[in-house]
């Protein structure tokens, strides 16, 4: 393991606010087992003073956690298998270089009792894909 501590920026999606904290407090608890790994809450900011106006933040609420660890490997890992869990689950992982990894969830809950009733052989899994700065 490299000395070198990482961080990264974690934004989690939902279909609502707080859809979206949900998610980010399960995630964070997957996280902080890790070992080594320290996740928080980002410093929310201030809304946009707009009245009237549907900007992004309310088209696609996130959460955003600071993830800081010895190594991001085990990290990004546990995060796919989180994501992977259900399909409506969204991260974007943002590092400390600019380089962008977006997680999106695989298989919903009815595929997963089709595919265990002997009904179908799809599997979407979790998507990733990256964004280099």
């Amino acid at each position: 393991m490299s000395d070198e501590i990482e961080s990264a920026r974690i934004q989690v999606f939902g279909a609502d606010p707080r859809h979206a904290e949900l998610e980010a407090k399960e995630l964070r608890e997957v996280l902080n087992r890790l070992d080594g790994a320290e996740v928080r809450f980002a410093q929310t900011e201030a809304p946009r003073a707009t009245e009237g106006a549907k900007g992004p933040a309310l088209l696609t609420p996130e959460v955003v956690l600071i993830l800081t660890t010895g190594t991001l490997a085990l990290a990004r890992t546990a995060i796919k298998a989180w994501v992977e869990v259900r399909k409506s689950r969204r991260v974007r992982v943002v590092h400390s270089d600019g380089t962008v990894t977006e997680f999106q969830g695989g298989v919903s809950g009815r595929e997963v009792k089709a595919l265990r009733d002997g009904q179908g052989d799809r599997r979407t899994p979790a998507r990733e894909t990256r964004d280099e700065p």
